[in-house]
């Protein structure tokens, strides 16, 4: 858990603010990692696609760009996982976002108001 300073404390050094972003860019990456293994595991139990198939279609969802795959001759199945992994990786896309912003936003919002309290 990040700590961060109140904003009657004085602003965090630049080193520990980079260290905040570090930990925030391993724990987004970490999710990225465990979000792409659940599409692959998928891809490979329900499509029987081979591990850089079942990779590269994942990594198209994860992205954003779309899938390559799933089809109107797919199983049902298939269509049901692909719809539910896309729906679950934008909401990991929109997390990671909010995850590597949060220090920059606090360490703007936290300058802003100390420059507000020497008015």
């Amino acid at each position: 858990m990040i700590l961060w300073e109140h904003h009657t404390e004085p602003l965090a050094s630049h080193r520990v603010f980079l260290g905040r972003l570090a930990r925030q860019l391993l724990f987004a990456l970490g999710l990225v990692i465990a979000t792409l293994g659940v599409g692959v595991f998928g891809y490979m139990e329900i499509a029987g696609l081979n591990l850089v198939d079942a990779f590269l279609e994942s990594s198209m969802l994860l992205s954003g760009a779309g899938p390559l795959y799933t089809e109107r001759s797919s199983s049902n199945a298939l269509k049901v996982f692909s719809s539910f992994y896309a729906l679950f990786s934008t909401l990991v896309v929109v997390a990671m976002v909010g995850l590597l912003a949060t220090p920059v936003v606090h360490r703007v919002l936290h300058r802003l108001h100390q420059r507000h309290s020497q008015v």
